[in-house]
């Protein structure tokens, strides 16, 4: 089921299983249509270690992005955080549990930081973006600030630097 465009949520894929294995569709013209997603890059997350967080990431305007996030293989906890400034929403978050098997996708909108943690060894993700990468809008949120009030699931938290550098709140939204 899609809602509406501009709220985090999870989507159904098509999914086929037989004595083969699997094959999902991850992307398809209903999902272009509704959310008039046009991809400019996709990219590739593989996670060795259960507990890896990465996040939480934006672009900031005007090249702020959608995405659409799927789990190829393993289980994350994945957390989309409201950035838009005058929303009653500031802030906030909504968390969702992607795995291999549930065959779902995240749609995360514009005005949203990004974030996961992996919850098994060996997680694979995908990512469709709407915008193509750029090193001067290239923004984030510190996931383990207090002002987000995010509970992540698993203790041992493996972080880059960049993510453990981001200020604990020093954020003007979007």
């Amino acid at each position: 089921m899609i809602k509406k465009k501009n709220y985090p949520q999870l989507i159904s894929c098509f999914k086929s299983v037989d004595k083969r294995g699997k094959f999902c569709k991850i992307f398809e013209k209903k999902i272009i249509k509704k959310f008039n997603f046009k991809i400019r890059q996709i990219n590739f997350s593989y996670n060795k270690k259960k507990g890896t967080l990465r996040g939480i990431h934006y672009q900031d305007l005007p090249k702020n992005e959608d995405k659409l996030v799927y789990c190829l293989k393993g289980k994350v906890f994945d957390v989309a955080v409201n950035i838009k400034r005058k929303s009653k929403e500031f802030l906030q978050h909504k968390s969702f549990y992607l795995d291999e098997k549930k065959n779902k996708i995240l749609y995360v909108p514009k005005g949203y930081g990004h974030g996961f943690q992996t919850l098994c060894d060996d997680t694979v993700l995908v990512y469709l973006h709407s915008e193509n990468f750029n090193k001067k809008l290239d923004r984030g949120l510190n996931p383990l600030s207090e002002d987000l009030r995010i509970i992540w699931p698993i203790k041992r938290k493996i972080m880059s630097k960049k993510d453990k550098n981001f200020k604990n709140f020093n954020f003007k939204g979007i």
